[in-house]
């Protein structure tokens, strides 16, 4: 919803549907959220892509591959398998992908300008998105947690 705390999103963020109603979050077709317990909201293009709403069930994907994009595939044809509506927003068109060098070199900066990754792997975990949220609030920006190429040039701006 509009003025959305998007410091609020990603897998370490849980709340009741009834919490992320008091926000303003609703369905896609603007409706009352299903009480699925404990849920996050995951951007996984950032504040300008689709939001999902993940349950324990994604989790479960997880624990098989810990790659979120894969969870995301899984789930959303397991959703649509069922009859579920196709995403309502699309992912940025045009934006480079980050390889997993460039996650590396972000958690490197991060973490060297004082906003800890818990370590350099080239995944995007909690601890990844808990720095990049920390560094956007510090800069005045959408706290998303996004890592995209316009957070790595923010990045190589402040330590070259």
């Amino acid at each position: 919803p509009e003025g959305f705390d998007y410091a609020l999103t990603g897998l370490d963020q849980t709340r009741e549907a009834q919490e992320w109603a008091a926000l303003g979050v609703v369905t896609i077709d603007g409706g009352r959220l299903p009480d699925y317990g404990a849920t996050s909201i995951l951007l996984p293009a950032g504040a300008q892509g689709v939001a999902l709403l993940t349950t324990r069930n994604f989790h479960v994907i997880l624990r098989y591959n810990k790659a979120i994009s894969y969870a995301i595939g899984i789930g959303h044809l397991s959703d649509r398998l069922a009859g579920g509506k196709e995403f309502a927003a699309d992912w940025p068109v045009g934006e480079r992908e980050l390889s997993s060098g460039d996650i590396s070199e972000a958690q490197f900066l991060l973490s060297r300008a004082g906003f800890d990754t818990q370590g350099i792997d080239g995944m995007i975990g909690p601890n990844t998105t808990r720095a990049v949220r920390a560094f956007q609030i510090a800069r005045g920006l959408v706290a998303d947690g996004y890592v995209g190429p316009d957070l790595l040039d923010a990045l190589r701006g402040d330590g070259r």
